[in-house]
């Protein structure tokens, strides 16, 4: 059990760096969720303010009261939100000038904060930034470092996935053109764009991104800040193959999305229905 003097000196310490407000779409995966809570829980990233969780599952936990030192507070909502509109509910309810967003398969340590919002904080023309993706379970493999568009924007380059991790691309900024499963974003910047588009129900995070730039921002992945995402790493049942036995209906939304996202970037292209099939 945490003692309150110790919550108390972990308030006082993380004043020292920008505050930061995470927020965490969550369905029907306390499990996950509360791995990522408890890696929050012992990581005790200085200058978070609060961590909003939008929860829209079918049987509610007040997983909140599990962990007394994080100011945690909960979105509950009867309705299936999906995740552009949970973010979106999340990010408008914070009280911070940055905003990480994390979904629930994921977990954090030490390298995950300070280094991104460090870097977010300081530069007035990144108005976002994407942390390195690993293995929960096999930290020497990338899930992905960066995802920019192909040269024909019909889809995007996953760089270093399912590969070892290589010290030569780390530490650097990345060209993407995706905010992947977890990023940090300046509160003004969602402000002017208006947040993720919820017509993309589950992928709008490479719309968001395209429209960030398109402000005049920056957008970069920043390797020297990482994630690790709690999905099968390669030779094992899958991720694409989780999502769909655990959640159809978000598959079927992100394929109707990604069909969306192809026809605004070719919408001029009369061959645009070939291609998307």
């Amino acid at each position: 059990e945490v003692s309150q003097r110790y919550c108390l000196n972990w308030n006082k310490q993380r004043w020292h760096m920008p505050r930061f407000t995470i927020v965490i779409p969550t369905h029907n995966r306390y499990d996950k969720l509360r791995n990522l809570l408890k890696s929050i829980d012992f990581t005790k990233p200085v200058g978070l303010e609060e961590i909003i969780v939008v929860d829209d599952s079918s049987r509610k936990v007040e997983i909140e009261n599990e962990f007394p030192c994080l100011n945690i507070h909960r979105i509950v909502s009867s309705e299936r939100l999906f995740i552009s509109r949970a973010k979106n509910l999340g990010w408008r309810k914070a009280t911070s000038d940055i905003i990480f967003f994390i979904d629930d398969d994921n977990i954090v340590n030490h390298r995950t904060f300070v280094p991104i919002i460090d870097k977010l904080a300081k530069s007035k023309c990144i108005g976002a930034l994407v942390p390195a993706v690993l293995y929960k379970n096999r930290p020497d493999l990338v899930w992905v470092y960066a995802t920019p568009l192909a040269k024909d924007r019909w889809s995007h380059v996953l760089i270093g996935r399912n590969k070892p991790r290589n010290p030569k691309i780390e530490n650097r900024f990345l060209d993407t053109d995706a905010l992947a499963n977890s990023s940090v974003v300046k509160r003004s910047v969602l402000e002017l764009t208006n947040g993720f588009e919820e017509k993309l129900s589950v992928n709008s995070s490479a719309d968001l991104c395209l429209r960030i730039k398109k402000m005049g921002f920056k957008v970069y992945a920043y390797t020297g800040s990482f994630i690790y995402h709690d999905v099968t790493p390669p030779s094992g049942f899958g991720w694409w193959a989780e999502h769909g036995a655990q959640d159809p209906l978000r598959v079927n939304n992100e394929l109707k999305d990604w069909i969306l996202l192809m026809r605004f970037l070719h919408f001029k292209d009369n061959l645009f229905v070939f291609h998307a099939m």
